[in-house]
């Protein structure tokens, strides 16, 4: 009987120990997965605020862009080409073909 006590003792005691390390493994998984997880979460916190950046960045640009083409617009709404009054203009702008005098004469 002793040594049937003994035996169930030590049967016990091998699974108590067999069973903690059991949680202590598992423990040490979750610890792992939650680390895991806490890094995943920054780098997506920090992406998300690169983009959020980017994106005021692009705004900015896009309102820069639309402020100059209405300036543009604008000036060339106000620069509008003359009509002219049918008048003809002065030959003296044109410019005309001179004749080569440097050429000699033939007798």
């Amino acid at each position: 009987m002793k040594r049937m006590s003994l035996v169930a003792a030590a049967a016990l005691l091998v699974a108590g120990a067999q069973l903690h390390a059991q949680q202590a493994k598992k423990d040490t998984t979750a610890k792992k997965a939650a680390t895991t997880a806490t890094k995943a979460a920054s780098a997506a916190k920090s992406d998300a605020n690169a983009a959020q950046k980017s994106a005021t960045k692009a705004s900015t640009e896009a309102k820069t862009a639309e402020k100059a083409a209405t300036t543009a617009n604008a000036a060339a709404s106000t620069s509008t080409p003359k009509k002219s009054s049918g008048k003809k203009k002065s030959s003296s702008h044109k410019s005309t073909a001179k004749k080569d005098t440097t050429a000699t004469k033939k007798p």
